[in-house]
């Protein structure tokens, strides 16, 4: 497939000084949003956990881990890859791409629920738990298809609809899984709760992007060798990525005891939930990342020297939060039972800060096309967590395989940088505003542990301090304060 690129429109929001504080309002906006998913989603739980057997909810689990599965495995970066496509390209390349992106999307992903099912059967799923995989597989179906007709919206800074589309399918499932449990129905129809609103939602953004993209699928088999040639180098980045993720519980299990796996557990669950959100903040940020790496590399510079000091920023943030309130977190999800849990969150939480630097390496790593370093920095963290999980896990447990997390982080974001220093592209970036950042970091922290205060206060007290002195010593971005000043 011809590498269409040529002069965009002059009114193009990518190539508008408005990008920026578009950018920052829409990372608020991705942000919030996802904090009420996170809230729609434990309700959905607590629904679940009552209205279902023990049993039957370790079938649904086991259905829904299927379903999730498949989509993970046939995403394989494409969606990513489509909104960098979308970004730098115009005119009839760019549409033949969109189209050919969803024709494959809509083939693999059938493909991988045919698998499946055919698993569920090998694996002797009950009827009930093969119709549900095969519903809420139809429901994967029209997601992938929303999401992919949905890429100019992403790729258009249009950041309101993408959150309210995401809130809406939350939301709509778990309307869904409270009538279906008020009607008192089976397995089968649980699992088949997000079809509705997938439904809904594909003819909404249907009608969003109408004249921006076509809705028909093509086949065309040299676009979609062009295209997994394209993803495969990415995949393959993403797979390692996100094995890296969880192979430390993975490997707990086999050196260590139950108990310090479930401690350790308890604290990652709350990582992972609090490590996507700097992901959906550099995501917003991206498209602006790959037309500026096509056309301006003085301005992708900027971009991402920009994107630094405020993943900086926001990264000591969360870390200093997450370590002073570990001890409330921990009694509130899990319960007193889970108490080691705190040390090892307040380890994950330092590896927080690492979270947001790794998000914005990989992205700016990804709209330079340097697929083979994203591979190699990965592969360097899955290698530290994995080597250091099996040497520390079995005699420190828990506390072991957080600093084994901790390292592994911290190796893919100095495999992120260092390509980014090596290359001749503008990406160097500047460690200017660190010691203002460290000593607002250095406030927050005193107040935090030398004030007697409950857990949840002293985080609160020590969050206000650290911003106050971030202001003081302005180190903010100007951009940030121009992009959220009332308009």
């Amino acid at each position: 497939m011809a590498d269409d690129r040529g002069p965009v429109a002059s009114d193009d929001i990518l190539d508008l000084p408005a990008a920026g504080p578009t950018v920052i309002r829409g990372g608020v906006l991705r942000v919030l949003g996802y904090g009420a998913g996170v809230a729609m989603s434990v309700a959905s739980a607590v629904v679940l956990l009552r209205y279902l057997s023990v049993a039957d909810f370790g079938r649904y689990t086991q259905a829904i881990a299927l379903v999730t599965i498949v989509a993970g495995l046939t995403d394989a970066g494409m969606t990513s890859i489509g909104v960098r496509e979308y970004s730098v390209r115009e005119g009839a390349g760019r549409d033949a791409l969109m189209r050919n992106l969803l024709g494959i999307r809509l083939v693999l992903t059938a493909a991988g629920l045919a698998l499946a099912l055919g698993f569920a059967l090998v694996a002797g799923y009950t009827a009930p738990m093969l119709a549900g995989v095969a519903l809420a597989g139809a429901a994967l179906v029209l997601q992938v298809a929303q999401g992919t007709i949905g890429v100019p919206l992403q790729a258009g800074l249009r950041l309101g609809w993408v959150t309210a589309l995401d809130l809406l399918r939350q939301g709509g499932t778990v309307l869904a899984l409270l009538a279906a449990a008020v009607a008192g129905v089976g397995l089968a129809v649980l699992l088949a709760a997000p079809l509705p609103a997938a439904l809904a939602l594909l003819v909404l953004t249907g009608w969003l992007v109408r004249g921006q993209v076509s809705l028909a699928p093509s086949f065309d088999s040299a676009t979609w060798r062009w295209l997994l040639a394209l993803t495969l180098p990415f995949a393959a980045a993403t797979a390692v990525g996100v094995i890296y993720a969880y192979v430390t519980v993975v490997l707990m299990s086999l050196v260590a005891t139950e108990q310090e796996t479930g401690i350790f557990g308890a604290a990652f669950r709350v990582f992972v939930v609090i490590a996507t959100i700097p992901g959906l903040l550099v995501m917003t940020a991206f498209p602006v990342l790959a037309r500026a790496a096509r056309d301006d590399r003085r301005r992708l510079g900027y971009a991402v020297q920009r994107l630094f000091e405020v993943c900086m920023l926001l990264g000591i943030a969360v870390a200093l939060v997450t370590v002073v309130a570990a001890p409330t977190v921990i009694e509130v999800l899990a319960g007193s039972k889970y108490d080691g849990s705190v040390a090892v969150l307040r380890i994950q939480g330092i590896a927080l800060l690492a979270s947001f630097l790794a998000a914005l390496g990989g992205f700016a790593l990804l709209s330079l096309r340097r697929h083979r370093a994203l591979l190699l920095a990965n592969g360097a963290a899955l290698a530290t967590a994995s080597a250091l999980t099996l040497a520390l896990a079995a005699d420190y447990g828990a506390m072991g395989a957080a600093y084994a997390n901790l390292a592994g982080e911290s190796a893919l974001v100095a495999g992120y940088f260092l390509a980014l220093r090596r290359g001749e592209d503008g990406t160097q970036i500047s460690f200017e505003l660190m010691p203002r950042l460290t000593l607002a970091a250095a406030a927050g922290v005193a107040v935090a542990f030398v004030v007697p205060l409950h857990p949840l206060l002293a985080a609160a007290l020590a969050g206000a301090v650290y911003a106050g002195a971030l202001v003081l010593l302005r180190a903010v971005p100007v951009e940030v304060f121009e992009a959220l000043r009332p308009r």
